[in-house]
């Protein structure tokens, strides 16, 4: 694996010893989850990541001005000092490496363990531990500051949580002191080659000290008797390193994938974004500091809600968004009810012919040939997500228009006519994932034919949308994240039925129950687009894949209306709609990759829509003699997973 353009300690191939000259190239939903996150990855430019020791990992031992041993040292690893150039006790110590002696080699190490002592300086501190002992604690990844002295007295406990990628940072102002018998214990996956001790002065390990992890100090650092470094390094920059009978070890680190971390619950969401990271690294990327982070100071929960933040899910809105707006243009002007057309004439004696007009009306034709429209016209979909199997979450969509039509009675039988609408649309998802508006300009030109008791509509439109989109990731600051693009939509719909008049049982006015049957197409398309930062950084920002989203409705159902005469000219009319509709879609999923990852591809799959729905309406309408009538409409569908609830509003005037 490389990071910031160099080679790190750890691949992604299983645990191996390095060879000599691997060692000398090279070796963070929820808001209280994300709070976690927050507190271990303070970084405004993302900078937090495990440091690279480049050549000076592969020495054991590296001082400054003489390495000095007693004893019955083994060594496994290189040994090496820089500017100095004294190296003593070897033998009787055991050197299982290379020795160099202030020579290019060992002058490239200290370089290097330069650059790793100041990287390690500069990390910000996420927790102050300054007078407390390490002894009796357990830590969890993370950045660790001391302002002065630290002392270990008994054992630390570093703990992984699962993530062998766990990076585990000890800055300490002054020195580190360990007391006899003192240990680090690594548990749920930590490695000691993930653990560094930044030491502003000098570092002791007393008698018999297990230790793990890297020792960078400014200083010297000495081992007493016993002591041993089971995993790590020995870095002293401008002092000694003096050695007892010890044994230091250097470590041999395995880089897990980022699927490989993620627990067995996580979602195929959270998986697909695990993957696209693997395959990045796999194909040679290098990642950035901010994705390093991640999988460095992240427990496998929280990085579970960090790969739910990343993979953009919200964009999946966008033609449910689109979609919904064009389903409620297309319902109202095909919708069935003639008191919106000219071929409603108001006939005192027969006003209940809503659905078909009678041969006598059709022999004596309304005069009125022309029709003039506006409405009102909006609704808002829930839909359940599938938070532990896919991984997408409860989506919220809602469309308000206004709309105007012109139509014309070419025949007795037939009217034709246009549609303009304008509006907007909104969507969003639970948890703060994300959302996005349009601004929407819709089209349509529709006709409708009776003859006798049966009718049939139809009509074509189009839709254009301006998307706004914007998300919030929190892995690691706060980057707003948005994108904008435009959108087309083309869909139809056909619908016939046939009107039976319901018999007088006393009751005022005349009724009837029309069974009626409709298909209806969509076809919604997004291009391809990439999101920017409008604040913080755009590491984490997505390109999305062009997609063409298609729908097919089929709707079986009966409309019940009931016209009452008010008075002379005057008709109230109340409607009610009982129906079924299955709806097949494509996938409700896009592809994106990372910006910063070329080539990272995943699939997103949002909220499924509704297959089965139950459609219920009510209204209500009122016709005047003059030709103008005004009405109301509500209308629901009902699934196993999403409800929706829309409303209309109509005025129309006929001369």
């Amino acid at each position: 694996m490389t990071v910031d353009g160099h080679t790190s300690r750890s691949s992604f191939a299983p645990a191996a010893v390095r060879t000599s000259s691997e060692k000398q190239v090279g070796v963070r939903g929820a808001v209280a989850v994300l709070g976690l996150m927050a507190a271990a990855l303070t970084s405004p430019g993302h900078a937090q990541q495990a440091p690279s020791l480049l050549t000076a990992a592969s020495f054991a031992v590296l001082a400054g001005s003489t390495v000095t041993n007693t004893g019955s040292t083994v060594i496994n690893g290189n040994v090496g000092v820089s500017p100095g150039f004294a190296v003593t006790g070897f033998p009787p110590g055991i050197v299982n490496g290379v020795i160099s002696v202030a020579d290019a080699v060992a002058a490239q190490a200290q370089i290097d363990n330069i650059s790793a002592y100041n990287s390690l300086a500069g990390r910000p501190i996420t927790t102050n531990l300054t007078g407390q002992d390490l002894g009796g604690k357990t830590l969890i990844a993370g950045v660790y500051g001391f302002s002065s002295s630290a002392q270990l007295t008994g054992t630390l406990i570093l703990d992984g949580q699962g993530n062998p990628n766990s990076v585990f940072i000890i800055n300490i102002g002054s020195t580190l002191t360990t007391a006899s018998g003192s240990s680090i214990v690594l548990i749920n996956g930590a490695q000691g080659g993930n653990v560094f001790f930044r030491v502003g002065s000098s570092a002791t390990l007393g008698t018999g000290t297990l230790f793990a992890g890297d020792i960078l100090a400014l200083a010297s650092i000495t081992l007493t008797t016993g002591a041993r470094i089971i995993c790590g390094n020995a870095l002293a920059q401008n002092g000694a390193v003096t050695l007892d009978s010890n044994i230091i070890t250097v470590c041999t680190t395995t880089m897990a994938s980022a699927s490989s971390v993620l627990p067995s619950s996580a979602t195929g969401i959270q998986g697909a974004v695990a993957n696209s990271i693997d395959t990045f690294v796999r194909n040679g990327g290098t990642l950035p500091p901010a994705f390093s982070s991640l999988l460095a100071f992240l427990s496998p929960s929280q990085l579970q809600s960090a790969f739910t933040q990343l993979s953009g899910e919200a964009a999946t809105g966008a033609p449910q968004a689109g979609t919904q707006a064009m389903n409620s243009f297309l319902s109202l002007v095909t919708n069935p009810f003639a008191e919106n057309r000219p071929f409603a004439a108001n006939r005192p004696a027969s006003p209940l012919y809503v659905k078909a007009v009678p041969r006598a009306a059709a022999w004596n034709p309304d005069p009125r040939l022309w029709g003039v429209w506006a409405a009102v016209y909006g609704g808002r979909t829930n839909a359940a997500g599938d938070a532990l199997g896919v991984g997408s979450h409860d989506r919220s969509v809602n469309d308000v228009g206004f709309a105007t039509g012109l139509d014309y009675r070419v025949t007795p039988y037939t009217v034709a006519g246009f549609a303009l609408s304008g509006g907007a649309t909104r969507y969003g998802l639970s948890e703060g994932l994300g959302g996005g508006r349009s601004d929407m300009f819709q089209a349509a030109i529709y006709s409708s034919t009776r003859v006798d008791a049966a009718y049939i509509s139809a009509a074509i439109a189009y839709g254009f949308h301006q998307f706004n989109t914007d998300r919030f990731v929190t892995v690691a600051g706060t980057d707003h994240l948005a994108a904008d693009f435009a959108a087309n939509d083309i869909g139809g719909r056909l619908e016939g039925g046939y009107r039976f008049a319901i018999p007088s049982l006393g009751w005022p006015g005349q009724s009837g129950l029309t069974p009626y049957a409709a298909v209806q197409v969509q076809a919604f398309r997004t291009p391809s687009y990439s999101e920017t930062a409008l604040s913080g950084a755009s590491v984490f920002a997505l390109s999305y894949n062009a997609r063409t989203i298609t729908t097919a409705r089929t709707e079986l159902g009966t409309w019940l209306d009931w016209s009452i005469p008010v008075d002379y000219g005057t008709t109230l009319s109340l409607r009610g709609r009982a129906a079924w509709a299955h709806d097949e879609w494509s996938a409700p999923n896009i592809t994106a990759s990372f910006q910063a990852l070329p080539g990272s591809v995943f699939v997103i799959t949002g909220a499924t829509p509704a297959t089965d729905l139950a459609l219920a309406s009510a209204g209500v309408e009122i016709g005047f003699r003059s030709g103008i009538s005004v009405g109301a409409r509500f209308d629901g569908e009902f699934a196993r997973n999403s409800t929706k609830y829309a409303g209309m509003g109509r005025l129309r005037y006929a001369w």
